[in-house]
């Protein structure tokens, strides 16, 4: 009994920072969420109880930015997903070089987000940027960030270069702890490589992929950084995501209680994707 109440002495401070840390903003914000949007000062703020998510609920601009980050969501997550397993399965097969792909590709996802957004202005601009200059000389002339579909595809391809990374640094990890002997059983059976992959190797790892797949979502649906500083949500509201919607209540409007709301609105949301997609993967696992 005198080691397990010693290990808890080690671990209850480490629960007690982590806690402090992550509860107390989410406290902070469903107070907030609850009292006066107008009062720059908790001190005289009033007790308005839901009036800002109702308020919210009926902002265009908020079922606008629900619908952006959804689509941002899908197809950056999506596309990440795929090429990160694609990746993965094809440097698996080149054992030599393993270590050194990982290497090199862990930089991406070692680079500031606001880094790689900076990155990606310069590359898209229009007139002097690499990626127009390219597409001219198959004679096409786009300005990618002026156009709604163009702007939010671009912004969902810079998302997808720095977070495959993550996937494929993930699921390769995974490949290296898979057992051979399944494998080996379906080539023997006469299972081709494609085969193999689809009905024993990928069953092996759904657990990793619907970690991972959970991680990137949860991230990917609070994405800041890199529309701030590429489109700042444009043209017009066509890249205004649900983080950068909150953003502009806070700072550009000073509506805290609506902003707050959004905040916990997020969280809710989050959650409410992550156990849909917990039961769906485990209602599979059991069919």
């Amino acid at each position: 009994m005198k080691k397990k109440d010693n290990g808890w002495r080690f671990v209850i401070p480490v629960i007690i920072a982590l806690g402090g840390v992550a509860l107390f903003p989410f406290v902070f914000s469903v107070y907030i969420s609850l009292i006066n949007s107008t009062a720059y000062s908790t001190y005289t703020a009033k007790f308005v109880g839901i009036n800002n998510y109702i308020a919210l609920f009926k902002d265009a601009n908020f079922w606008n930015s629900f619908r952006v980050t959804l689509v941002y969501v899908i197809g950056a997550v999506s596309l990440e997903m795929l090429f990160g397993t694609l990746l993965a399965l094809l440097i698996d097969s080149l054992p030599k070089w393993g270590r050194v792909f990982m290497i090199i590709l862990a930089f991406p996802i070692m680079i500031a987000p606001l880094v790689y957004g900076i990155t990606f202005k310069l590359m898209y601009n229009s007139i002097y940027g690499f990626i127009p200059q390219f597409l001219r000389i198959f004679n096409i002339n786009i300005s990618l960030l002026s156009t709604s579909r163009s702007a939010l595809m671009s912004m969902i391809v810079v998302d997808v270069f720095q977070w495959t990374s993550f996937v494929f640094l993930i699921i390769y990890s995974a490949l290296q702890s898979v057992p051979k002997e399944p494998l080996e059983a379906a080539k023997i059976d006469g299972a081709g490589y494609w085969k193999s992959v689809w009905y024993v190797l990928l069953p092996i790892l759904r657990p990793i992929f619907v970690i991972t797949l959970i991680f990137r979502v949860m991230d990917t649906f609070k994405i800041f950084d890199q529309v701030f500083v590429i489109t700042d949500g444009g043209p017009g509201t066509a890249t205004t995501t649900l983080s950068l919607y909150t953003y502009f209540l806070m700072f550009n409007r000073y509506n805290f209680g609506q902003a707050a709301a959004l905040t916990v609105t997020i969280l809710v949301i989050i959650i409410v994707i992550t156990k849909l997609l917990l039961k769906y993967f485990y209602r599979e696992v059991e069919l």
